[in-house]
């Protein structure tokens, strides 16, 4: 996994249990109970079951392969309803690296999180215990005062299936608000080969808060020259490990080193600015001929990036990048991008096919089996190292496909089933999944505001989509 993957960055939750005890014996719409119940040590010993069983939940129901669970903070408060300044500072005390506030508690913990939600800045959330009979009431309380006092974010899940799709679409906000791409570039700012890619690149980090740093096509061939003796032997080493794991090869293999000697080139560069994102024109740079003089394409460097976790797309296709990474974040798995269009041979089952030549080995999950993988040339020179997969071993699956419009203010979301893979070990740009959707025309008449390149991985995946789309202010587009 690259050092800086956006697979390895996590959502920082702060658990918070705010727990009303009371001092004193008494009776009243305040207090339940009756003898030995009224006491504060009864109530405190019960509060901390509750809060026991909290944590258990927390261990056992949250997703913690999208979460980094902080430990808990424990608030105590009486029926003078003062809230102290030393509580607040308890639980407030990691607030610089906290992302988001799950509170849970006994009663009347409504207002203890309004002052948690001011006092901090930041997102709160509420779900129910595990064993709860009924929705989390404090939770609408406060989330009524909050939204009606100003621009504050309050979620209130019904369970812990919807609490982790939560925190799924808060963590690949937070991916891309922190994520820095490597922009490619020939000449044009806008690709040739991708017009859609978008309008004005400043909406890009407008919307997702993603940087973006231009560099210039040709240096990475200077950089390629550059590379020491022991830097091509770290290459060759990993071409031929490619090539003990393969499936198949198909190719020469000792040719496999040089896509290998461009992907760590372009690795090396990503380091040297700091960046976790990649793509670069396709077409431009093949035109100066080095792509030809050399023999290799950047086809296997997107492949190996995504198995790194680093969002990487063809042709200076911004959009896909973003595309790319939030499927990434969500799915915990490698994604596949490339040219969607409608089989017009077979209109009547509404089938679509998209192809590029950048399957990856962890399109199942990064805590997954690797795909069997085999390795064909992209040229008919044979040359330009491609990894393919035979999708129609998973014919009946589900995929989910995205792309965003050029304005990056819409998302349009796809949900199809596999019905085939074509070309599988064909040269050129022809690996492609083929897959059904429930109408075929209905996508067509609608991607053409989207643009052709789609990115797509198995699952489904669509709530989550809506609920991230929801945080960033897009518009939701399905077909």
């Amino acid at each position: 996994m690259y050092k800086n993957s956006i697979v390895t960055k996590k959502l920082v939750v702060q658990p918070v249990f705010v727990s009303l005890v009371h001092l004193n014996v008494f009776m009243g719409p305040c207090r339940y109970g009756a003898g030995e119940e009224l006491t504060y040590d009864y109530e405190k010993k019960e509060s901390l079951k509750t809060f026991q069983f909290f944590n258990e939940d927390l261990k056992n129901y949250v997703d913690h392969g999208h979460v980094e669970l902080l430990e808990s903070k424990y608030l105590e408060w009486h029926e003078d309803f003062a809230v102290k300044e030393e509580s607040i500072e308890d639980v407030l005390s990691n607030n610089g690296k906290v992302d988001v506030y799950l509170i849970s508690g006994t009663r009347l913990i409504s207002y203890v999180s309004t002052i948690i939600a001011k006092r901090s800045s930041k997102p709160i959330a509420f779900c129910p215990l595990s064993n709860s009979k009924y929705s989390r009431l404090g939770g609408i309380d406060a989330a009524a005062h909050l939204f009606a006092s100003g621009d504050f974010e309050v979620y209130n899940a019904l369970s812990y299936e919807e609490l982790n799709q939560t925190f799924r679409a808060m963590r690949t906000r937070k991916v891309l608000k922190n994520m820095k791409l490597l922009y490619g570039l020939r000449n044009n700012i806008l690709s040739f080969g991708c017009v859609s890619s978008f309008v004005d690149i400043t909406d890009v980090t407008k919307r997702f808060g993603t940087e973006i740093l231009n560099y210039n096509g040709l240096e990475f061939f200077k950089e390629l020259d550059a590379l020491t003796d022991e830097e091509k032997a770290e290459a060759k080493a990993i071409a031929d490990k490619l090539v003990e794991d393969a499936n198949g090869v198909h190719l020469p293999a000792e040719t496999i080193s040089n896509d290998v000697e461009f992907y760590l080139t372009a690795k090396k560069v990503m380091s040297f600015y700091d960046c976790n994102a990649f793509t670069l024109p396709c077409f431009e740079m093949c035109a100066t001929r080095e792509l030809n003089k050399r023999h290799l394409t950047f086809c296997l460097t997107h492949s190996l990036m995504k198995d790194d976790g680093v969002p990487s797309a063809c042709a200076s296709d911004v959009g896909s990048v973003i595309s790319i990474a939030i499927l990434m974040s969500i799915a915990r798995k490698a994604p596949h991008m490339g040219n969607c269009m409608v089989r017009l041979e077979d209109k009547t089952n509404h089938s679509l096919r998209i192809l590029h030549d950048v399957c990856s080995k962890y399109m199942k999950g990064y805590d997954e089996k690797p795909l069997p993988i085999d390795y064909v040339s992209f040229t008919k020179g044979n040359w330009g190292t491609t990894m393919r997969y035979d999708f129609a071993q998973d014919a009946g699956e589900k995929v989910t496909l995205i792309n965003l419009s050029p304005k990056m203010d819409k998302i349009m979301i796809v949900r199809g089933t596999v019905t085939g893979c074509d070309d599988f070990l064909t040269p050129e740009c022809k690996h492609a999944l083929v897959f059904d959707v429930e109408d075929s025309h209905d996508f067509h008449k609608k991607e053409a505001e989207f643009g052709h390149h789609f990115a797509w991985v198995y699952g489904d995946y669509e709530e989550d989509l809506r609920m991230l789309a929801d945080m960033l202010g897009m518009d939701v587009v399905v077909a």
